[in-house]
């Protein structure tokens, strides 16, 4: 009788054991899902400002008699959350500084200069 106990009791603790790792095993799961879509969200706002820099710097350049109207200091973005825009003309070298800070995440910024100089 004695060992039937004993063999029962340890069935019992092997299955606690497996129920445990499991439960660990489907928390890192949900952590690493919850990492995915926030690193996923932060390559998104990153593309959006390189292509907003990219575009003013092509417009810039095709109209480089007027360089000087493009000046802006921390202008509205409406395509990033709380962004800005900055841009900066010193001869022919522009520098695009785009801002934005994603909801529960640190300020981020993407710096683009270029010179645009003649042919």
């Amino acid at each position: 009788m004695r060992s039937r106990r004993k063999v029962a009791g340890s069935a019992m603790v092997e299955v606690l054991v497996a129920v445990l790792l499991f439960a660990i095993g489907i928390v890192a799961l949900v952590r690493l899902l919850g990492t995915a879509v926030k690193d996923t969200g932060e390559i998104e706002y990153r593309s959006q400002a390189v292509t907003i820099a990219d575009e003013l710097i092509g417009r810039m350049w095709v109209d480089r008699a007027n360089l000087a109207a493009y000046v802006e200091d921390d202008a509205d973005l409406p395509q990033l959350p709380a962004g800005t825009r900055t841009v900066e003309v010193n001869d022919d070298v522009v520098t695009v500084t785009i801002g934005w800070q994603a909801p529960g995440g640190a300020p981020r910024t993407h710096v683009v200069a270029a010179t645009l100089a003649s042919n």
